[in-house]
């Protein structure tokens, strides 16, 4: 009995032990931890660098510079990892990595690192990451033909030579009109065609295909490579000459219209031919009486009867013609006879009623003068025979 119970309070006794020295050990452990990662953080946080993130256009110097504010320990290492010139320093606390002209894609998007080491200590690193770019040698923009005829589906090419890097590429179109209104379109890595690395500088043909037609006559297209990367202010790294197009189409007709037109004989009679087309069109006349004109108007001061009918205009060139016909009738002018016949018609009545007139005077009062005449004469006369006999009393 005793010796059970002695055994029991044994286990107790080394039970209890055991869990103390493992409590102790735990807390040494997460001292231990807490005062290396103090340590290692407060190395880590000295280690500095003049850039984290750098563009750097194609054959330009690059210089970087990794410091710390003084020696951690007698012995330590502080040094670049790179892809191209890499070294270390034991003696420094300031490490500049320089290259007179970075032409090296292979630090283009990769990282690269400027480390402290420390005997006994976590290696502490900061990263810098630098982008590469670089502007095209040309850019050249061509057409298949200069002159389009309407109705063609014609290709544009733009030529890129040697830029970089392909994936931040973007073809920018722009279209210019006579209007000065401006169209763009972009087109982004993956939409033309490609020689090189996606990482690296390479050559691009990018085509466009515009429809030819009268809109595009006097067009200006002009393309420009972009390189859209954060830290570059101005995409644009390069454009070519503007390509000025010229569309030939045929004639299209602005005056006259189809219709007729009606004149009073006598009339004048101008017709005037206007046409739009690209080369200028020339102009011809189809008249009554099968007279043909090669001029763009037509003039006549005074129509007649023989001028009435068909007048077609027509209105060529390289590409085509097109025609109008204006129909012209010539008509009497009736209110000029009516006026005329109006007018015989009164100096004939002033004719007859003066005749009229005139028969009826004679025959009236010319009549009544005559036997007034006669009766003063025969008066005249008695008075004359009386005077003898007065006189002889």
């Amino acid at each position: 009995m005793f010796d059970v119970t002695f055994s029991f309070l044994y286990s107790l006794e080394l039970l209890s032990w055991i869990r103390m020295t493992v409590c102790v050990l735990f807390i040494f452990v997460v001292v231990l931890g807490v005062y290396v990662e103090y340590t290692n953080t407060d190395d880590c946080s000295t280690l500095t660098v003049s850039h984290e993130s750098l563009l750097v256009e194609y054959r330009h110097p690059v210089e970087l510079t990794c410091s710390i504010p003084s020696k951690p320990s007698p012995e330590f290492f502080l040094g670049w990892e790179a892809q191209i010139n890499p070294f270390q320093t034991s003696s420094e606390t300031s490490l500049v990595w320089r290259t007179s002209s970075l032409t090296e894609w292979e630090m283009n998007g990769r990282e690269m690192f400027c480390y402290l080491t420390v005997p006994s200590k976590k290696q502490c690193k900061k990263k810098v990451q630098l982008n590469l770019y670089k502007r095209p040698d040309s850019v050249k923009i061509s057409s298949e033909s200069r002159v389009w005829s309407e109705g063609q589906m014609r290709q544009l090419k733009c030529k890129i030579e040697n830029v970089g890097p392909l994936q931040n590429l973007t073809v920018q179109w722009t279209r210019v009109d006579q209007n000065k209104n401006r169209t763009v379109t972009e087109m982004p890595y993956g939409n033309f065609i490609t020689l090189g690395e996606k990482r690296k500088s390479g050559n691009v043909t990018s085509t466009l295909n515009v429809s030819a037609n009268r809109d595009e006559d006097g067009v200006q297209y002009q393309c420009v490579a972009l390189l859209k990367l954060e830290q570059l202010q101005q995409p644009q790294v390069g454009s070519s000459e503007p390509l000025n197009i010229t569309v030939h189409y045929k004639p299209t007709i602005i005056q006259p219209s189809n219709g007729t037109i009606s004149l009073t004989k006598g009339d004048e009679l101008l017709l005037i031919c206007s046409a739009h087309g690209n080369p200028s069109p020339q102009y011809s006349w189809s008249s009554p009486g099968n007279k043909n004109l090669t001029t763009s108007s037509i003039f006549i001061s005074s129509v007649q009867s023989e001028d009435q009918g068909q007048y077609i205009c027509t209105a060529y060139n390289d590409e085509g013609s097109e025609s109008v016909t204006v129909m012209v009738n010539v008509v009497e002018d009736y209110l000029l006879i009516i006026i005329v016949c109006a007018v015989i018609f009164l100096v004939l009545l002033v004719i007859v009623v003066s005749f009229c007139y005139c028969k009826y005077y004679r025959h009236t009062h010319m009549g009544h003068y005559i036997l007034k005449n006669l009766t003063s004469r025969r008066h005249n006369s008695n008075v004359a025979h009386s005077d003898p006999d007065q006189s002889q009393l």
